[in-house]
């Protein structure tokens, strides 16, 4: 999409850090022209109806952090917001705890446009989601593989998110992975690039990124290398092209 289809983007989040973070991201990014920010606390009155006119006549896409749980808790206000916006044509982008992206993968999705995991959004990120926005697509995470057959635990190890071998958040990885996922898993471990692992599977180049990013986020790696690391250890994938028959 060209500077010139650039669309403009609202935030709402609680807490500053979230709202300036966001709002830093989006300054970069290529597809943004327009950043408005707004808190919650505007559309949790009596009468919210013109901070939502407001919103909906500031921004085409609408980027709504949750601290715990979308439409839960003291996040309640998001579900109505999302909803109402949507309905005047705006698109939305939900950013939500890792915790949460996989509980909404396991029981169907929201009514919005993308899901986000904090872990891992960056400016490149969001900027694939706008230009997914811009084709028509909805970028919501896949549906959560069937719960394995129980097995004994899995042996404790130390989570490193920096340096030495990067291990999963929460029991067995295995479990953690859609099969798209560890599609792309393997793919990483032959070494393919975003672009080629695209191709392989018949997706965009945006979308194998994003899906990348979520194994990433699942597996506990800060990178490629480490999350090719965990696979093999794990026996997730097998040894990769070099080595197969």
């Amino acid at each position: 999409m060209k500077k010139a289809e650039a669309v403009r983007v609202a935030v709402v989040a609680r807490g500053r850090v979230a709202r300036g973070g966001l709002a830093a991201m989006l300054a970069e990014a290529d597809q943004v022209k327009q950043t408005a920010v707004f808190r919650p606390e505007e559309f949790t009155t009596a009468s919210p109806e013109d901070a939502i006119q407001l919103l909906v006549l500031s921004c085409d896409v609408l980027v709504l952090w949750c601290v715990n749980g979308y439409g839960r808790g003291e996040d309640a206000w998001a579900a109505e917001l999302a909803a109402a916006v949507r309905r005047n044509g705006v698109r939305v982008a939900l950013v939500l705890p890792s915790a949460e992206v996989r509980r909404i993968a396991s029981g169907g999705p929201p009514p919005c446009d993308a899901v986000l995991d904090q872990d891992t959004v960056t400016t490149e990120v969001l900027d694939d989601v706008l230009r997914g926005f811009a084709g028509g697509e909805r970028l919501l995470p896949e549906p959560a593989a069937p719960a394995a057959p129980a097995v004994p635990p899995a042996p404790a190890f130390p989570c490193r998110p920096r340096g030495g071998d990067a291990v999963p958040r929460n029991g067995s990885a295995a479990g953690l992975l859609t099969e798209r996922e560890r599609q792309v898993l393997e793919l990483l471990v032959d070494g393919l690039s975003n672009r080629k692992i695209g191709q392989a599977l018949g997706v965009s180049e945006h979308t194998a990124k994003r899906t990348v990013a979520i194994v990433l986020s699942k597996l506990n790696c800060p990178n490629r290398t480490q999350a090719v690391a965990v696979a093999l250890r794990e026996g997730l994938v097998g040894m990769g092209e070099a080595s197969r028959p």
